[in-house]
């Protein structure tokens, strides 16, 4: 969010004297990791941002509609992203999904 307030602002013309930004994400986990089962969920994300500037709030606020727009990291946490995910174990290709998430028990 900070990158794009600074991108677009320089594009908008918009002062920015500070600008700050605190995220808290909420999640859970469940399962467990020696049965193969652990999984987590996000259940929200909280965005403060404090900016000051000194220009018009009608233009800081199409600077924030647009940051928050442009911003990669908003986006894929706001909408279904697929992800491929490739694996190199020493070197060559692990096709882990071709093997169990329950792990072998240590003896």
């Amino acid at each position: 969010m900070l990158t794009q307030l600074v991108r677009y602002g320089r594009m908008l013309d918009v002062e920015l004297v500070s600008a700050k930004c605190k995220v808290r994400a909420h999640w859970t986990s469940e399962g467990s990791v020696f049965a193969g089962t652990i999984g987590s969920t996000c259940h929200s994300i909280e965005i403060e941002t404090e900016i000051e500037s000194p220009n018009d709030p009608a233009l800081v606020a199409a600077l924030i509609h647009n940051a928050e727009g442009g911003c990669y990291a908003r986006s894929v946490v706001q909408n279904p992203t697929p992800v491929h995910a490739t694996v190199r174990l020493n070197g060559e290709p692990l096709e882990y999904e071709e093997y169990p998430a329950k792990p072998e028990r240590r003896r």
